[in-house]
């Protein structure tokens, strides 16, 4: 192979794996694929405490808990935040209670 070849074969390389990336939800694997998880239950109303288990070893709430701490830095969409935030509600705590996101107060 001659240096000619060898960059093109580097450059094809390094192009695909910007290409590969670029498409990616968040930076962090681990991250993408709970992301992907919680998306694909969304439209059932969200993965059941088992499943959460099972695939995450994390109880629920800490599942979603997780999840919101790495929306905010994944390239999700609006819209599939709003799908994300019906199917597993965020609530922040402030010292020992637990309060209600805008989303939920509309709700209720």
């Amino acid at each position: 192979m001659n240096p000619n070849e060898y960059r093109q074969l580097r450059q094809r390389r390094r192009d695909a794996w910007i290409e590969a990336n670029r498409t990616r939800k968040h930076p962090d694997t681990e991250a993408e694929t709970l992301i992907d998880f919680a998306r694909a239950w969304a439209p059932y109303g969200g993965a059941s405490e088992e499943e959460i288990l099972v695939h995450f070893g994390m109880t629920r709430y800490r599942f979603i808990e997780r999840l919101w701490q790495i929306i905010s830095e994944s390239s999700c969409t609006q819209e599939e935040i709003h799908t994300l935030a019906s199917a597993y509600p965020h609530r922040r705590r402030t010292g020992d209670t637990v309060v209600p996101t805008r989303s939920e107060n509309l709700q209720g």
